[in-house]
């Protein structure tokens, strides 16, 4: 019986500070056979999200079993490679997937995530939804240069690296300023826990300091949806309650919150500092990162209160998130209402 085939349409990703060229990326479909990681000069942008396409031979594939990758990490001058056996059946339930709006696939890419110290992810993206299917961690590896750019054979590899990064001022000044990153950044950005997210809408007392419920006979506020991007380089816009429902998912990076009173529509937006949210999770989870926990939000918008925690029910623990841990803009009826004291992001930020 024939495999079944998809649309699949291969990228590369790489973070922006952390760029990358690929020397080959192929992901195998049979023995002879195989997607390749089109060339990017280099890698560079949003983690998680495609920085490359090209026109595919064909207009469907069977699912990648296998990924083949060298790669060189600019800012580090260091050479990886991983050969990896990949989950092909979850990524073929996934890749199964449609859209319940219009019917359409929910997944389009094969994303590879090349880091710094020869981390490496493996997406499944859409517009709407992106899964992270496998962090691996390479094996450093020596390329003679003239292998690598045959065009160019006299040129060394830290002259390659050079480049690269004098030809991209926020690469050369995060370099200068804070050096490589710590050994163990991605691997806590790309750490996955189980929760919920839980919006808690209450009025707020400020001279008893504390949150109370709406009477019977006041108009609650009514949840639309949430959407999320996360520093493991997944993001969820399906709007569809799952967020609000206890899964796998990685730190947030920035989350949208749509609710309405009445005819009036609110939007909340998040930024998160990472160094603070890997603090608070690591120091909330501690080394059980699947214990089930909520995400809560609790907000009282007519007068602009809002606080975050972390809290397990089983064991009644909560732990606020706090205020400098994020920035906050909110808009009522697209007009802005609201913004944090360290407010910061650039105009129209809230778009993503």
């Amino acid at each position: 019986m024939p495999a079944q085939q998809y649309r699949i349409l291969v990228s590369g990703s790489a973070p922006a500070l952390y760029p990358t060229d690929t020397f080959f990326g192929l992901l195998y479909y049979n023995r002879d056979e195989a997607l390749e990681i089109p060339k990017r000069y280099p890698y560079s942008g949003e983690w998680g999200k495609p920085l490359s396409r090209h026109l595919m031979e064909r207009e469907r594939y069977p699912m990648p079993g296998l990924l083949d990758i060298v790669w060189l990490s600019v800012t580090e001058g260091v050479f990886y490679s991983l050969m990896k056996i990949l989950p092909t059946e979850q990524m073929e339930q996934l890749f199964s997937q449609t859209d319940k709006e219009n019917g359409e696939p929910l997944f389009e890419h094969i994303v590879v995530g090349m880091a710094p110290y020869g981390g490496v992810a493996v997406w499944t993206h859409g517009d709407k939804k992106s899964v992270l299917v496998g962090w691996y961690h390479a094996q450093e590896i020596e390329v003679d240069m003239k292998d690598f750019m045959p065009l160019n054979p006299t040129v060394t590899l830290d002259e390659n690296c050079d480049f690269y990064i004098e030809n991209d001022p926020r690469v050369l000044e995060n370099l200068e300023e804070n050096g490589l990153p710590p050994l163990d950044l991605f691997d806590k950005y790309m750490q996955q826990f189980y929760y919920c997210y839980l919006p808690v809408f209450e009025h707020w007392d400020e001279e008893n300091g504390e949150w109370t419920e709406y009477g019977e006979k006041e108009v609650m506020p009514v949840m639309d949806y949430i959407e999320e991007s996360l520093y493991d380089g997944t993001h969820d816009k399906l709007h569809d309650g799952g967020l609000m429902a206890y899964h796998k998912a990685g730190k947030p990076q920035k989350l949208a919150l749509q609710w309405h009173i009445g005819k009036s529509a609110y939007t909340a937006y998040f930024w998160f500092d990472d160094k603070e949210i890997c603090k608070a999770y690591d120091q909330f989870y501690n080394t059980d990162a699947d214990k089930e926990s909520d995400f809560i939000f609790f907000l009282d918008p007519e007068i602009h209160k809002y606080e975050l925690a972390l809290y397990r029910e089983k064991e009644e623990e909560m732990m606020e998130i706090s205020n400098t841990a994020y920035q906050l803009i909110v808009f009522k009826n697209k007009f802005e209402c609201y913004r944090s004291d360290n407010y910061n992001q650039e105009r129209g930020a809230w778009i993503w």
